[in-house]
This record gives C-alpha cells, sequence and structure tokens, in this order.
C-alpha cells in the first residue's frame, strides 16, 4: 500500500463544497480532519489542536494561515490555499454571467500580476479595475474600506472579494459584491505541494529517490465520451502503477506525475536494479510511459538525478525507465534486455546524448563494445547485437551517428550467398573530442 497521510484543513464554511469536490480526486492516501471557524481568529486554537495529530495543516487561504502563525510556527508542514490566476478566471467568468462587467471592479488579496495576466488573456482593460493585495501578511488592512471607498467614489460599481468577513461587511454597507469562490484545480494544488513537502520530511537523513512519471497521450479526435474513456483508462493506469511501487503519485503540470520513495525501497522493487515492475505498456493505442527516477540525499540531488534520467527515457522511443544515482550513475532502460551501469563522468555522455538524440545507454554499450578501437567497421546487423536491439533500431543509430560525425561508411561487408552486401561504419565515440565546452 501507498503510504498514508494525516492533513489537516482549517476554513471556513464556504470552503466546504469546493473541498468536497476537490477531495473526490485528491486520492485515497490521504486521511483528512477538517475544522471549520466561525470566525478568522479562531485558526490559531484549531491550528494547535491538529498539530499533534496530522503530518500537515492546510489552510483555505492566507489569512487563517497567517493567523494560526502569528505567535510561533507550528511543528508540523503547513501551506494556504492561493486564490490565482484560474481562481479570478472563474470570478470573471461568475461576473459575466451576471450582467457585470469585470473591467468596473475592485478586488482584494490577489496579487497584481495576477489581475494583469487575467485581463490579458481574457482581454479586459485593467485600467478601470481597482485592486488591493494582500502584502506581506497584512491581514489586518482594512479591505472592506477599500471597497467600500472605491465604490462611493464611482470609481467601481462591483466588489470581488476573497474574504468571508469582507464580504459580510460589504452586504451590511449595501455594497454590491461577489465572493471569489476556490477551484478544484488550487485546492489540489495545494494539497500535492503540501504532501510533497510532508514526503520530502519524511524521507530527510535517509537515501531519497525521486521519480518524475510522463504520460504521452495522441491527439484524439473522437467522440467526448471516447476521449473521456480514454482519459479514465490513463487515470486507471496511473493508480494501478501508484499501488505496485507503493508510492504517492502527485500531478506536478505539463504532463508529469513526481512521486517519492528511497533507495532502499528502489532497489527491493526493481530487484536490484535488474527489472522495471511498475513498468508495464500503457493499455491504449499511440500511448506510452517515460520514467526518470534519480537518488541522493535531499530531494533536490534526487529531483535534478529524475529530470536527467527522464530525458534519457524520453530519448528512447516508445516505454522506459532509467535511474541516475547520486554519483551521476545512469542505469537503463529497466527491464528490457542488457541493461548497463553507466557512468556519466563530466557529463561528457549526457552531452553526447542530447547532440545526437541517442540515449546515453545506447551511446555506453557502443563506448563498452568499441572501445578505442578505430579502426575496425560495423554493419547495422553487428551493432544491433551490441545494442541488444532490432537491425532497424541500429540504422537509425548509425544514421544518427553519421550525421552527428561520429560515423562515416566505409565499404560493404562480403554478403553470404545471394545475399544482399552491408553497408559497414567506422565508428568514432571518444569523449575527449566531444566534451561539451
Amino acid at each position: 500500500m501507498a503510504v498514508r497521510i494525516r492533513i489537516g484543513i482549517i476554513a471556513n464554511a464556504e470552503f466546504s463544497e469546493p473541498l468536497e469536490l476537490a477531495l473526490r480526486d485528491a486520492g485515497p492516501d490521504l486521511d483528512v480532519k477538517i475544522r471549520l471557524y466561525d470566525h478568522q481568529d479562531e485558526a490559531r486554537d484549531l491550528a494547535y489542536g491538529l498539530e499533534g495529530s496530522v503530518d500537515a495543516i492546510l489552510f483555505s487561504g492566507p489569512v487563517p494561515y497567517h493567523v494560526a502563525l502569528a505567535e510561533r510556527p507550528l511543528t508540523v508542514p503547513v501551506s494556504h490555499v492561493l486564490f490565482d490566476e484560474v481562481s479570478l478566471v472563474k470570478a470573471f467568468f461568475d461576473l459575466v454571467r451576471a450582467g457585470i462587467d469585470p473591467a468596473t471592479i475592485s478586488v482584494d488579496t490577489v496579487s497584481d500580476d495576477a489581475i494583469a495576466n487575467v485581463c490579458r488573456e481574457l482581454q479586459i482593460n485593467p485600467s478601470r479595475i481597482a485592486s488591493m493585495p494582500l502584502v506581506n501578511g497584512r491581514i489586518h488592512d482594512d479591505f472592506a474600506g477599500f471597497h467600500i471607498e472605491n465604490y462611493r467614489a464611482g470609481r467601481v460599481r462591483h466588489a470581488l472579494t476573497c474574504r468571508s468577513i469582507v464580504k459580510r461587511e460589504l452586504e451590511q454597507a449595501g455594497i454590491p459584491c461577489h465572493f471569489m469562490f476556490w477551484t478544484k484545480h488550487t485546492i489540489l494544488k495545494a494539497l500535492d505541494l503540501l504532501v510533497s513537502n510532508v514526503l520530502q520530511q519524511r524521507y530527510r537523513g535517509s537515501q531519497i529517490a525521486i521519480g518524475l512519471l510522463r504520460v504521452n497521450t495522441p491527439q484524439f479526435n473522437g467522440a467526448i465520451a471516447d476521449a473521456r474513456r480514454h482519459a479514465l483508462a490513463v487515470e486507471t493506469y496511473l493508480v494501478a502503477f501508484a499501488d505496485r511501487l507503493s508510492v504517492n503519485l502527485l500531478d506536478i503540470g505539463s504532463g508529469l506525475h513526481l512521486f517519492y520513495t528511497t533507495y532502499g525501497a528502489l532497489r527491493q522493487q526493481t530487484q536490484d536494479f535488474t527489472v522495471a515492475p511498475a513498468l508495464e505498456p500503457v493499455p491504449l493505442p499511440g500511448f506510452s510511459l517515460q520514467i526518470g527516477i534519480g537518488t541522493g540525499t535531499s530531494a533536490a540531488l534526487a529531483e535534478e538525478g529524475a529530470r536527467k534520467a527522464l530525458h534519457q527515457a524520453e530519448l528512447k522511443n516508445g516505454d522506459g525507465l532509467y535511474i541516475v544515482f547520486d554519483d551521476d550513475r545512469l542505469i537503463g532502460p529497466l527491464g528490457q534486455g542488457r541493461t548497463r551501469l553507466i557512468r556519466v563522468e563530466d557529463s561528457m555522455l549526457v552531452a553526447l546524448a542530447e547532440r545526437t538524440g541517442i540515449t546515453a545507454a545506447n551511446l555506453a554499450r557502443m563506448l563498452e563494445a568499441i572501445g578505442d578501437e578505430r579502426s575496425r567497421a560495423y554493419s547495422a546487423v553487428e551493432l544491433a547485437d551490441i545494442l541488444d536491439a532490432t537491425s532497424r533500431t541500429a540504422r537509425r543509430v548509425l544514421a544518427k551517428l553519421t550525421e552527428a560525425g561520429l560515423a562515416i561508411p566505409v565499404g560493404e561487408s562480403t554478403p553470404i550467398g545471394h545475399g544482399r552486401p552491408s553497408t559497414l561504419y567506422r565508428i568514432d565515440l571518444d569523449m575527449r573530442e566531444h566534451a561539451p565546452s
């Protein structure tokens, strides 16, 4: 089973409904304790009551977060949901549906950059929008007074607030206002980041392993129902993947997922780095899965290795899993023929792989087999044996080597019987000559 994480959530009543929707997609590995407050000043005592029984605490917004931390830091990781550009876009659409021009409003809490970006995206003139961002945790600034002043001066026609207490004050003052609700996206993003923080702390002091996983999906032009079935199949696959590796899989955007484990667990699950038990074919045509795993004594080192490993996996067509260790050794692809353990010295091999489009694993296999012997020529069949690949793959590798100036045709082999002669290539992979400048 994946590691279960206990999350405390402190929020007002308005947060309950969007939170419920978000938790449906948050995965089964979270034990959530929810504490609701009537007034933001209650957030501190609620946090003190939770911190001994949870792994982390999430606040519904920056105000209860700063209230809770005003006197002392909490003993568990804490964070809060942001009112970001996604929330603002939704709020603007809600205003338009209500017949309100978003260009004639006052907005609190949200940053000026977020407002400018959303206005640019939606082609809204921001010059008439009055804003009062939350700056440096100054939660006691008079946000209600800001809205009231702008409305009564005729500068705006409507108020948009992120704070329920401000909304109540505006309603009492007779100021037309709209409450900016949280989106499922922003809540899930905050939960993912908080879980990531918990896992980093949990594995601190031991060798950590971080994996990056990318699912490549073809462009789908079929019916909406078919597209949803495909999306569900991929989601089911990812859940099964996480279960096989006993990890929490976090969606970090741009088609990437991240997971944490330990070096010892990774070594056991891969049978001393020889098999890829979690890597099964994606059960849909045109889909592929690449995984890069990095190890290290810190999350930063492990993630750096994971990105290097993922890059190698992406250079290889189809599914693949590579691992980069903390001493810059690269291994892969796991579970596919002859896996090689490679030391990446001064990043020369990685640089050459990036330049040629050939995986570092295949380059290392050629280096191991060919060495410094530059006089011998190789056919595609012979290279295929070195790479433990098909002749077609070997011909593609030879084409890339030739294009990069690392191989030249030097003749043809003598055919056996009535067979056709094969082109012979001399391959030069002297790493000293091809080191990055």
